[in-house]
């Protein structure tokens, strides 16, 4: 009957479209009507949050979107833009003047926008400390001094993040004095690593650091040597150069104690060591990223005007590169962009200065940020994802209305976690 013989070709059909999808080849861009290398090139130029949403389209472009080639790609031509156009966000780190939490946000100077983004970070707010280690390839490192209790990597763009486990090597309270953290990345292995530096308090032992270091493709802690002696002068590395962690240190040697620089070689794995530009007594010294290469900025402690900018050359060593006079005064300096902008804070907030043209060109405040809290690094947003990332999950409207009403009662809850056995969760009155 037609009915039957109908119905029985329609199922012949449906197999047969059903094996011939199955067979396919997976292209990502196979169903696209442009070249899969111009649709390609397109996409690796989009901003992360477009690639977001475009990821939804279909299911070749989430694939394309996804693959660790193209993830690089973009990432490429994202520094490449950031560079031409001498302008990348800003990640800022600030605490809030009444409530002391944490707050994460990111700033594009760019013309045309020019906002402040908040965060919503992984890290407690509520964490009694947390440093911002770096960033790196798109990835924000987190800790939490002295002890390095909490290490978090995460990536801001993706709203994902992941807690590493920490080392088996514990700190001994009054034999360590903190634990120093750094960033670092082997673009050869595509590996994220973290350097943990265990101090030994120098009142009572002259014995160099011991160092670990974690790998995102092993997921292990490995014990390396110590070989150049050092001891580290911070809990964070000071300034983190196409994926090289630098620290400033002392040494021991012939001559008595002297302060050097020291950088974890990420191909060889092993630390080397450089000389320090000459700062006098009464001066500050701040380690800079200035155009992909080792700068410091140094200025008079009683000087609010005028901040010398140095860069370290392969060959020459350090040399002077030009004095930056910022006619308006400032509270402090908080560092300098790859672009060689100098940041500094004033009373109204944070200024970023050109020494080329002597002008601002960009300001931007954080609401309620308490003065002399903001810590600032350059970002680039990417598409990197370490495997067992998470999603971030935002504060809950609950939560937010419980904080407000504590902090509307005059008290400050927070959370210190740590192995010690008097570990507390404990509220303080607000002074």
């Amino acid at each position: 009957m037609p009915p039957s013989k109908g119905k029985g070709n329609g199922k012949k059909k449906g197999k047969g479209s059903s094996k011939k999808t199955k067979n396919r080849p997976s292209d990502p861009t196979s169903s696209c009507i442009f070249p899969r290398e111009i649709i390609s090139n397109i996409l690796s130029r989009l901003p992360v949050k477009t690639l977001l949403r475009f990821r939804c389209v279909c299911k070749p472009w989430r694939k394309l979107i996804s693959k660790p080639n193209f993830i690089a790609t973009h990432f490429r031509h994202s520094s490449s833009l950031q560079s031409a156009n001498c302008t990348s966000p800003i990640f800022i780190h600030t605490r809030h003047f009444k409530s002391f939490d944490h707050v994460l946000s990111l700033f594009d100077p760019h013309p045309d926008s020019s906002s402040v983004v908040k965060l919503d970070s992984p890290f407690p707010s509520y964490f009694h400390d947390m440093l911002v280690v770096g960033c790196c390839n798109g990835i924000v490192c987190l800790s939490q001094p002295p002890w390095g209790e909490t290490i978090t990597l995460w990536n801001p763009a993706m709203r994902q993040y992941r807690t590493i486990t920490l080392s088996k090597t514990k700190p001994l309270m009054g034999i360590h004095s903190c634990v120093s953290i750094g960033l670092a990345y082997d673009s050869q292995e595509n590996d994220f690593l973290i350097l943990s530096l265990l101090c030994f308090r120098p009142a009572e032992t002259r014995a160099p650091d011991e160092v670990e270091m974690f790998s995102t493709k092993s997921f292990s802690w490995k014990k390396l040597k110590n070989e150049v002696g050092f001891r580290v002068l911070g809990l964070i590395c000071n300034v983190i150069i196409k994926g090289v962690p630098y620290w400033r240190t002392v040494v021991e040697d012939a001559h008595g104690s002297r302060e050097v620089l020291v950088y974890f070689d990420v191909s060889k794995k092993v630390f080397d060591k450089l000389p320090m530009p000459g700062i006098r007594v009464g001066t500050k010294g701040y380690l800079v990223n200035l155009e992909d290469s080792l700068g410091m900025l140094i200025w008079e402690k009683t000087d609010k005007y005028n901040v010398n900018v140095w860069v370290m050359d392969d060959e020459d060593g350090w040399s002077k590169k030009c004095n930056v006079g910022i006619t308006f005064g400032f509270y402090s300096t908080l560092g300098c962009l790859k672009n060689g902008d100098v940041v500094v804070e004033d009373e109204n907030g944070v200024l970023l200065f050109d020494p080329v043209t002597s002008s601002v060109k960009a300001k931007f405040s954080i609401e309620n940020a308490k003065k002399g809290s903001y810590v600032i690094f350059d970002y680039s947003e990417s598409l990197v994802l370490i495997e067992g990332m998470l999603p971030v999950r935002k504060e809950a409207a609950e939560d937010k209305l419980a904080r407000e009403y504590l902090l509307k009662a005059g008290i400050n809850m927070k959370v210190i976690t740590t192995e010690n056995p008097q570990q507390t969760a404990f509220a303080t009155r607000i002074a």
